[in-house]
């Protein structure tokens, strides 16, 4: 699901015109960012947190010609200070100029829209912000800290979030227990 019907789903769902429900979108995408950017983690209840990974430079081989090369890579930061959904609502109503109970309804059918989508199996690509998928973990051995006998783990279905290139780069995102119970 793009952006475009990911919007159409939710007004249909949030009972509104499209055009509120586009331009609360794009509030809540930049609302997110500035928190993140900020240093903060935003938390939505059940759906899971957001938050900006610390780059930190890594070496490697380039696989094509074995010439060794650093890239970055964003590692989640902990015990970050936490903003909260009713904040970011808040924030959205501000800068759309709606009540902040509209605001909420939106937010809380953009949540159940990619939910409903990544049961499925599906796809939400929201442009300029990140896409959300479903993979497939295999099955694997594992060892039991406490007594060091190998276990079986099995296969088990793990939601993605591949943050966009051009103005969410770094960007991490931790799926709540509503999210990940969506999913089984």
């Amino acid at each position: 699901m793009n952006k475009s019907e990911t919007i159409q789903t939710v007004a249909r769902s949030a009972e509104l015109s499209r055009d509120v429900v586009e331009r609360l979108i794009e509030a809540f995408e930049a609302c997110l960012k500035m928190h993140t950017d900020a240093g903060a983690r935003v938390v939505l209840r059940g759906f899971g947190s957001f938050s900006r990974g610390l780059p930190s430079p890594k070496v490697g081989r380039n696989p094509r010609t074995g010439q060794s090369m650093t890239y970055l890579v964003y590692h989640k930061p902990k015990h970050l200070p936490s903003v909260s959904e009713f904040t970011l609502c808040r924030e959205m109503a501000a800068r759309v100029s709606i009540g902040e109970a509209t605001a909420h309804r939106v937010l809380d059918a953009l949540q159940a829209a990619i939910a409903a989508t990544l049961r499925q199996g599906g796809v939400v690509s929201l442009k300029g912000f990140g896409r959300f998928d479903v993979g497939r973990r295999a099955a694997r051995s594992g060892r039991n800290p406490r007594t060091g006998d190998v276990v079986l783990i099995p296969a088990a279905k793990v939601l993605r979030f591949k943050a966009s290139k051009t103005a969410n780069a770094g960007a991490k995102f931790s799926a709540g227990s509503a999210l990940k119970a969506a999913l089984l």
